[in-house]
């Protein structure tokens, strides 16, 4: 099984301003919507983004894996709760779960409509 992260994402009420902050500090953005701002984080594979999908303050990090059946038997072993799998983003599967500390967590695995690029 491998797995990577795949993306780090922060809720924001004010996407102009979040923007505009990442801009200042010299990131980059490849994706600019009303809901969603995504941009080069510097590191292969891994982007940072504001959304308005989340709550603002809330961070949540993203994975990204080939095998998401054994990471859910893994975490079944371990009696880790976790929701899912669910359809996500860009023909994804997901599951969602929650670290120790109460951190939002998604473990994503590409599918056969995914674009080439998630694959991992």
């Amino acid at each position: 099984m491998k797995i990577r992260i795949h993306e780090i994402e922060m809720g924001s009420s004010d996407l102009s301003a979040s923007g505009s902050f990442y801009k200042m500090l010299g990131l980059q953005s490849v994706i600019e919507q009303s809901d969603l701002m995504v941009f080069n984080s510097g590191l292969n594979g891994i982007d940072l983004n504001v959304s308005k999908h989340l709550s603002q303050g809330v961070t949540q990090i993203s994975f990204i894996t080939d095998d998401l059946k054994a990471v859910m038997q893994l975490l079944t072993m371990h009696t880790i709760p976790f929701e899912g799998p669910y359809e996500s983003h860009l023909g994804m599967l997901a599951v969602k779960l929650q670290s120790p500390d109460g951190i939002p967590i998604v473990i994503n695995t590409p599918t056969d409509s995914s674009p080439t690029w998630l694959q991992v």
